[in-house]
């Protein structure tokens, strides 16, 4: 027996009211209400089956007639409770169709779980949001988890869910958050049970007594958002996405950059959606995986009706700068040539090459400002002449390459990762410069501490944003580098040129972060300068839609990232990206090989976002990145190192350049390639009914004095719209934000939707039609899988049809149930009716239902056959001993191949790995949720006497 909050109950001799249900396994724990008697107004709770419970119910009484509106209440309380669900505004938020594709194919899915990768700014929040909402409605869900990378993006998922759904989110991210959820629980209670739907950081959560405790809780529906961190094998991160994986019925996995170029990462994300999807050896089997995989770009986007692109065409405008004006800046760069170039002669081995690496970083830094590479000088020089061990090397060198993978992979860091590997790429120069005395160092500090002051990149910034006002007065400009240091000398030099300034990073606070944000959505004549640690979460576009980029990065997946700060949904103008670049250097050069690894992208994938506004020939490819000087007519910096580094004989130079290429391997494999780009297509078979209902307009007048009962203020506490018991409704998603807008998943219209559903007063009514009767049935299976409300129309020549349109009577009128339709009404001819049109439905959706289940049992048994194949052999007969007894193990012969690799994995003469890697294989079969509807039950729900 399935209970939702509202219904009507008979538990220990009492008449009680369901206010909540958690499901609990095998057992469902009810919160209930006393409703009469003396007990009237407590609060218990009770676990069903373990005690017996009945649910109160009773045909519609006739003679009791009530109110048309009324009836049209109760009415529209169990069309809003269908399942499939109705045409209903979910929330304050304006659905595009290309949104609801994630949604329909999750509802078509045994098991939703699917990878969201449609493009930076397209909306991957707001479709997961819809796919937890509507799981929610329909209670294939109770329990939703949401874990997403530190910082922005946990509060813009708290005010999401909160702002457009009405769902509080409990966020445990941190010491303090978990110890205030443990607040009020019994000693040792674990605190992720008590929690229905929670926030989690994705670094809090993979610590291993967090892990540890999530390992012990079942969750409905897991959403990770920024997955591609949860890729790299070996990885805390990777650990938390199998143990959630195995731990949910529903995954969602949000990443705008799904493919890091790595194969194996990918089909490992496969591998945690369905083990079908892969082989023993982690590859993809076939293309049986598109199914998991929802991938639009913008330009794919296009209203379904008039075919134009919903989204504004991007604007990129490469700025080249003319870095050879200053003798300042010439002096610098020339000293620090004779600094660099005797370094990068000597990467011949490994160290060489750790080295080299460590003084392209500063050669890198020189290119975004003089400031941050003055920055980093001055840290080598305090480091200089410290003692260092070979033991110290090696930890350091190590350590290096550890950040850089995670650079190549993620493409950010967070601040105290950057500043980590800022400091020991620092000490690592400082132990390479042997030759260099103190005083060198000193005096190239000096010529950089000059030079500083005639940054040309400064300049050419100031420039771009004052010739934007002057076609814009007042625009906000968003302003991204890469380095701490360039973002404070960046501040500096726009301190006078009109309107605010502000920075925000990786170090500033969270209130900060939010504060800086908020402003820019509200005021103009804002210029915002940000670190790379702040490329996600952070949306700018309702009052930005000028981006410009200090500096350019290695990895093109965090321009496509800054980008996606205001060139995404709900942006009106046209995205202005800007990004500058100092001619005749190695940062021309650099985007020589962006553009280059770009059109090789877009030969393979055909599909690729715009985000250099420039082409180049493949060719391209084969130009060195220090061929140039870096300004001219200095001495050639570049030109020694095209001396040491890029004869084709050095083969140490060549380890640098592939060094420097992984950061952009990943646009060689993109996933377009293996055919993600959807355009709409979906499984009908979870849709929503086609009528659409005014959900605020019913919730507004079920409570005409807005307040709400005692009962339910504790569950709409802290949600927008609520003080206390009394609410403030709007019936307009885009009213005030201080109001409540009930969409279908809200939980005050879910209250009112039981509340209204369990009710007596709206049954029987009567309206103006022809004489005739209506009523109006419920046909359901075993856990809720379908709900659908259905009428039949009775007339007096004792014809019985189905009714349409039964909902648009509007007149009330008065009926005498004795005297105008009891003589001719034939109850027991419409409840047989009743029971032969339930069955049709409930059939129809049943055998759809069962083809599902069975598309997914053959995905499943294939897959269990090549893994026990590949485990314990080809199955073969077993030939008999001299005794008639079997000569080899009874698993060889065993047919079916979960017996078999259950067998395999008792017998313990077979190596324990392979034994673990059978009974994991069956774990995660038998881990699957199955929901199979019952037999359907028709209920009657009222009946509506229609009169000249």
């Amino acid at each position: 027996m399935q209970l939702a909050p509202g219904a009507k109950v008979a538990a220990r001799g009492l008449e009680w009211e369901v206010v909540a249900v958690d499901d609990l396994g095998a057992q469902s724990r009810l919160r209930l209400v006393c409703s009469s008697g003396d007990l009237a107004g407590l609060e218990w709770d009770l676990l069903h089956p373990l005690e017996p419970i009945a649910e109160l119910r009773s045909d519609p009484d006739p003679r009791a007639a009530g109110s048309l509106e009324d009836w049209r209440r109760y009415h529209t309380a169990w069309l809003l409770d269908q399942v499939p669900g109705p045409g209903a505004q979910p929330g304050r938020l304006a659905v595009e169709a290309y949104q609801r594709v994630p949604l329909l194919r999750a509802l078509g899915m045994v098991r939703p779980r699917l990878l969201l990768a449609d493009g930076v700014g397209l909306g991957k929040t707001v479709q997961a949001g819809l796919i937890a909402a509507e799981l929610l409605v329909r209670r294939r869900a109770h329990r939703v988890l949401v874990v997403t990378p530190p910082g922005p993006l946990l509060r813009q998922w708290s005010q999401e869910m909160k702002v457009r759904f009405g769902l509080r989110f409990t966020v445990i991210a941190d010491g303090a958050g978990l110890r205030q959820a443990r607040h009020g629980l019994e000693a040792g209670a674990n605190v992720w049970e008590s929690v229905a739907l929670c926030l989690t950081s994705l670094d809090f959560a993979k610590s291993d007594r967090v892990l540890a405790e999530l390992e012990r809780v079942q969750w409905d529906l897991v959403i990770i958002d920024e997955a591609h961190h949860c890729a790299a094998e070996d990885s805390q991160r990777r650990t938390l996405a199998e143990v959630l994986a195995r731990r949910s019925d529903g995954l969602l996995f949000l990443t705008a950059t799904p493919h890091d170029g790595h194969d194996p990462h990918f089909a490992a994300l496969m591998g945690l959606l369905d083990p079908s999807l892969v082989d023993a050896t982690g590859a993809l089997i076939g293309t049986a995986y598109r199914r998991h995989v929802v991938r639009r770009l913008k330009q794919h986007v296009r209203d379904p009706v008039t075919g134009r692109p919903l989204f504004r065409p991007r604007v990129v405008q490469p700025v080249g700068v003319d870095a050879a004006g200053s003798a300042a800046v010439a002096d610098f760069h020339r000293a620090l040539s004779a600094l660099v170039a005797p370094r990068l002669r000597r990467s011949a081995d490994r160290a060489g090459l750790a080295d080299a690496l460590a003084f392209v970083s500063l050669l890198k830094r020189s290119l975004s400002t003089v400031a941050a590479c003055v920055a980093t000088l001055r840290v080598v020089a305090a480091r200089y002449g410290e003692a260092d061990t070979a033991a110290l090397r090696r930890e350091r060198l190590q350590a290096l390459r550890r950040y850089r993978r995670r650079v190549e992979r993620y493409g950010v860091l967070g601040a105290g990762e950057e500043g980590d590997l800022a400091a020991l790429e620092a000490e690592e120069m400082a132990a390479g410069l042997t030759e260099a005395t103190l005083a060198e160092l000193l005096a190239l500090i000096a010529l950089g501490e000059r030079a500083a002051a005639d940054d040309p990149k400064l300049a050419a910034l100031w420039r771009e944003i004052r010739l934007i006002r002057l076609e814009r007065p007042g625009a906000n400009v968003l302003v991204y580098t890469e380095y701490a240091e360039s973002q404070r000398a960046a501040a500096a030099a726009l301190a006078g040129i009109g309107g605010t300034v502000l920075t925000i990073g990786g170090s500033d606070s969270e209130a900060d972060r939010a504060a800086a944000a908020e402003r820019c959505g509200f005021e103009d004549g804002i210029v915002l300068v940000s670190t790379d640690s702040l490329a996600e979460g952070l949306n700018l576009h309702r009052r930005c839609c000028h981006l410009i980029h200090l500096d350019l990065p290695y990895n093109p997946n965090r321009l496509e990232q800054r980008n996606g700060r205001i060139d995404r949904y709900g942006q009106v103008e046209d995205p202005q990206i800007r990004y500058l670049y100092l001619l005749g250097t190695f940062e021309e050069r650099l985007l020589l090989r962006l553009i280059a690894k770009y059109e090789k992208a877009r030969e393979c994938l055909a599909v690729m976002p715009d985000t250099l506004g420039v082409t180049a020939p493949g060719g391209g490819l084969r130009e060195g990145l220090f061929r140039e000087d870096l300004f001219s007519p200095l001495p050639r910096l570049v030109h020694s190192l095209d001396l040491a580094g890029e004869d084709e004989a050095s083969e140490a130079y060549r380890d640098l350049l592939r060094e420097i290429d992984r950061a952009f391997q990943g646009f060689d494999h993109m996933a377009v390639r293996h055919g993600w780009l959807s355009g709409g297509e979906a499984d009908a078979g979870g849709g929503a009914v086609a009528a659409d209902i005014d959900v605020a307009g019913f919730v507004a007048g079920a409570l005409p004095d807005r307040v709400v009962p005692e009962a339910w203020a504790a569950e709409l506490q802290g949600l927008s719209g609520v003080d206390g018991r009394r609410v403030r409704l709007t019936t307009d998603p885009a009213g005030a934000a201080d109001a409540l807008y009930p969409g279908r998943a809200h939980p005050l219209t879910r209250r009112v939707v039981a509340a209204a559903r369990t009710g007596h007063a709206g049954r029987v009514s009567a309206a103006v039609g022809a004489l005739s009767l209506v009523a109006t049935f419920a046909v359901e299976t075993s856990g809720v899988l379908l709900r659908r409300v259905f009428a039949l129309r009775a007339w007096p020549d004792q014809r019985i049809e189905d009714a349409r349109d039964w909902m648009d009577f509007h007149e009330p009128a008065e009926a005498d149930w004795g005297q105008r339709f009891a003589p001719w009404v034939p109850l027991a001819a419409l409840r047989r009716h009743a029971q032969a049109t339930g069955a049709v439905l409930a059939e129809a959706f049943s055998a759809e239902h069962r083809q599902r289940l069975a598309r997914d049992d053959a995905t499943v048994l294939a897959w269990l056959e090549r893994r026990a194949d590949d485990l314990c052999g080809r199955r073969r007969a077993v030939t008999p001993d001299l005794f008639g007894g079997a000569a080899g193990p009874d698993w060889r012969a065993l047919a079916d191949p979960a017996a078999r690799l259950d067998a395999f994995a008792a017998d313990a003469t077979q190596p324990a790995a392979a034994r673990y890697e059978a009974a994991d294989a069956l774990a995660r079969v038998r881990e699957r949720v199955r929901p199979v509807p019952s037999a359907p039950r028709v209920r009657a729900l009222g009946l509506l006497m229609l009169v000249p």
